[in-house]
């Protein structure tokens, strides 16, 4: 906020709530990271004199203190919802078995993929896709299928207005993981996608509803994500006992990983309150961000769905601001705790908890190749600081070298993650200068989608037929609908007309096509196309291909 403060916007009321070891210092080390240095180096020694690294140094440090505990605490969660999860409900983990599967750990299914016409058909064919679409990028006379199809256009006239945005995504890794997913997940994706919010949406069209936010598909999946966490610590209940009776020498568990939690979780807590957070918010954020963690990991492991949009974007922040207000979180104009949730809003605008997911995939594959569990935890700790490390340098010696306005886009004032930080300062701002009141609807929402996640649940427990499943609320109401639904659709046909006309013979003759579509979607997108398009200039512009 430094580089941006004007008396317009006001930045400077808040930079006594932002601690000073938490961000570097000098004006010359903030004015060079936003419009570029002065020096001219040669290529091979500027990506390390460029940078004043003496003024990053011991921010970066503690930052990385506080990731490696935050990381460490969803680790301890990985590990302690493994065994139920894997041994007791024999969950699939179906994005840990693609690696196994081309590593030839799955020879009893798929005997031979590399060698399988079938894999290689799937690989071609999104291949295709995708070379059409670069094509595209650079020549627009060439036709191409693009990314998406919008059909809004469709629904113009009153009511039905109210059922856009309704788009058809072309995503190859959802069209290919769906074939291996539950079906009763991805029926229930759809239905309440269409049947609840699209139906929420279009019955509050014809009521006449004029209410901002209405039908609150985010707070509602906020709510259903909190739920959905209960839910499964409720059913995990006997583990978590065994792993704190572990603390009194009692069970096989080892005393490491209840203290590994305990301390992670101290060290993430101590590291706010340092900021100049409330510990009451602190703890209200923290459930959010870890229920949040825990449902998406509880996804992954049912259904493999291969994006992070699998969540309500921002709603950490803004259901503690829904529920309590600004004045509340700042009394007496302290406005340490919401100065800590706008600082640091890639927490709860990106997918920092979402990592927890990938850590049970890792410790899935690490058990299926028999590699003991503290080996997969210290890779994976030694990764994360590494690539901490990397990372930081990369960023910090591009921005130093061009300029972070001219980067992601940028003109003069920053691209798209500078505008991300800026839109949290700006935020910040108006919340000094007047209060954001509590939000009764969202709030409402919230519970709303709390209650439904915990009826679909006992309605499952209780019923063991019935379609719906709790999963698929939370998915229906964000990525998994909005983006998926249509590649959910066409793969969920596919797979019914397979199995009724081979069953699981011929299902499983036909999956390495489906895996070999995933895989070439992220070779093709991901390899080829990200190699073009560093050379491509305007033509990646053209084609932003998310993952």
């Amino acid at each position: 906020p430094y580089y941006f403060a004007s008396t317009e916007n006001r930045y400077e009321e808040f930079f006594k709530f932002i601690p000073s070891w938490a961000v570097p210092h000098g004006d010359e080390v903030i004015r060079q990271y936003f419009e570029g240095t002065d020096l001219t180096l040669p290529w091979y020694s500027g990506w390390l004199q460029y940078v004043p690294w003496g003024a990053w140094l011991q921010p970066l440090a503690i930052w990385l203190v506080f990731f490696v505990a935050f990381y460490g605490l969803l680790l301890c969660l990985a590990v302690i919802f493994r065994p139920v999860w894997e041994q007791g409900e024999h969950l699939a983990y179906p994005m840990a078995e693609f690696p196994l599967m081309l590593a030839g750990y799955r020879q009893q299914t798929l005997h031979g993929i590399w060698a399988n016409p079938v894999f290689w058909s799937g690989v071609v064919m999104v291949g295709l896709y995708h070379l059409f679409n670069i094509f595209n990028a650079f020549n627009p006379a060439i036709p191409a299928l693009g990314l998406s199809t919008p059909l809004s256009p469709l629904f113009v006239e009153h009511p039905l207005t109210a059922l856009q945005p309704l788009t058809i995504e072309y995503r190859p890794e959802i069209f290919g993981i769906a074939y291996m997913m539950p079906s009763d997940i991805v029926m229930s994706t759809l239905v309440l996608y269409f049947g609840y919010f699209k139906g929420l949406a279009l019955f509050g069209a014809i009521r006449g509803y004029d209410i901002p936010g209405y039908p609150f598909d985010y707070p509602q999946a906020m709510g259903g994500f909190v739920a959905l966490a209960l839910v499964l610590i409720y059913g995990a209940r006997g583990r978590i006992a065994q792993v704190f009776a572990a603390l009194a020498g009692k069970g096989d568990e080892t005393p490491w990983l209840a203290i590994g939690l305990i301390a992670s979780t101290v060290v993430v807590i101590g590291f706010w309150l340092l900021f100049g957070m409330k510990l009451w918010v602190l703890l209200v954020y923290l459930v959010l961000l870890l229920s949040h963690g825990i449902g998406y990991m509880r996804i992954r492991a049912e259904t493999g769905f291969p994006t992070w949009w699998i969540k309500p974007l921002n709603q950490e922040r803004d259901m503690i601001i829904n529920f309590f207000g600004t004045q509340r979180l700042a009394p007496n104009g302290d406005f340490g705790s919401l100065a800590g949730l706008e600082v640091q809003n890639w927490m709860y605008r990106g997918n920092f908890a979402q990592l927890v997911a990938y850590q049970a995939e890792a410790l899935r594959i690490g058990g299926e190749i028999k590699v003991e569990r503290k080996q997969i935890i210290a890779l994976m700790i030694w990764a994360v600081i590494l690539g901490s490390v990397v990372s930081w340098w990369m960023h910090i010696s591009t921005a130093y070298e061009l300029g972070s306005n001219v980067l992601e886009g940028g003109t003069t004032q920053g691209g798209t993650r500078v505008t991300l930080m800026t839109q949290a300062y700006d935020k910040l701002a108006s919340w000094m200068r007047g209060p954001a009141e509590a939000q009764r609807n969202p709030s409402i929402a919230f519970a709303v989608g709390a209650a439904m996640v915990i009826l679909l649940a006992v309605l499952r427990r209780l019923f063991l037929q019935f379609p719906l499943h709790p999963s698929g609320f939370v998915m229906a109401l964000t990525g998994g609908g909005s983006i998926g639904w249509a590649m959910l659709l066409l793969s969920l046909i596919i797979k019914t007309i397979v199995l009724r006309l081979g069953g699981m013979r011929l299902y499983n003759r036909l999956l390495p096509f489906f895996i070999g579509v995933v895989v070439g979607h992220y070779f093709w997108s991901g390899t080829v196309w990200a190699l073009i398009a560093s050379f491509g200039g305007e033509g990646f512009n053209k084609l932003p291909v998310w993952f």
